[in-house]
Order: structure tokens, then sequence, then C-alpha cells
């Protein structure tokens, strides 16, 4: 009786030190850490920026945040794991706005007119000049992206 007393013991006390539901973290997430990106526009911060983190070497752990009303991006990569992991990457950004009617079929008559409220150098990996290089321990870096804008860059028909 003793041994099973012992037995049950041990097993209460790993499933306690173990935690009762297995981990979440995706097998091969690489350590992460904390980084922080603030967008600002004509020296104001930005809220509502998409930033996206993509990796000059080959990396399948999406990083990503959007900024709150202090322009600061909390940076997540795999959409839930705090931080970023170690290397060097391209920052892309991405703002937009909406005017017109938003077709809900294609039989629907109107268009829909997509703005960047960000300069478009900034919102393809192609042509965004801003990096970051995620290091050990706190990782923040402040981006400038120029005045506000309004650039037109799709429209949307229906039927198209």
């Amino acid at each position: 009786m003793k041994r099973f007393y012992t037995f049950l013991l041990v097993s209460v006390l790993s499933v306690l030190s173990n935690g009762c539901q297995p981990s979440n973290r995706p097998e091969g997430l690489p350590p992460l850490h904390p980084c922080t990106i603030t967008i600002t526009q004509d020296g104001k911060p930005v809220a509502d920026v998409s930033v996206r983190l993509i990796a000059k070497e080959e990396s399948v752990w999406p990083t990503t945040g959007i900024t709150d009303a202090a322009g600061n991006a909390a940076m997540v990569t795999y959409g839930q794991f705090p931080g970023a992991p170690l290397g060097e990457y391209i920052v892309v950004l991405s703002k937009t706005d909406t005017k017109g009617d938003t077709p809900r079929d294609e039989y629907q008559s109107g268009t829909t007119e997509i703005f960047s409220l960000i300069a478009v150098e900034h919102i393809k990996q192609e042509t965004s000049q801003l990096q970051i290089t995620v290091a050990k321990g706190k990782n923040a870096q402040t981006f400038e992206v120029g005045v506000p804008v309004r650039v037109l860059v799709d429209t949307i028909r229906p039927g198209t």
C-alpha cells in the first residue's frame, strides 16, 4: 500500500510540475527575442500599421505586429508567440483605406478603390529599404516613413 501512495504522489507531482496540457509551441520554433517596431510619419506615431518581418534567409516562422496609438508594434511569431527569431529582416508595412462600395458579388455594381496610407516603397519586400537585425535580448527600432500619403494601389470592380 505504501508503494501505491508513493507512486500516486510521484504521479501527481509530475503532472503538476509539467502542467496538465501539452505545450502548443511548434516543434522547431527557435528561441524568440523581444522586438518592438515603432512607425512614425512626419515625426508622429502611426496607429494600425501592419508590420511584417521578412527574413533575409529562408524562414518558416512568420513574424508580424500591428502598431498601437503610440506607433509601437510588439512583434509576434507564428501568430501567438511574443518576440522574433534571431536574424536579419526586411520590414514591410501596410495601412490602407478604401473609397466606394464594396461589391458583395460579381453582379452588384460599384467599385472600390484601395489606397495605401504608407509610402508605396515600404509596402513590398522588393522595394522596402527598412531593415532590422534581431539580436539576443530586447530589440527596438523606430522607422520614420515620411509624410502622410494616400496613394491609389488597387481598384476592385465586380466581375474582375
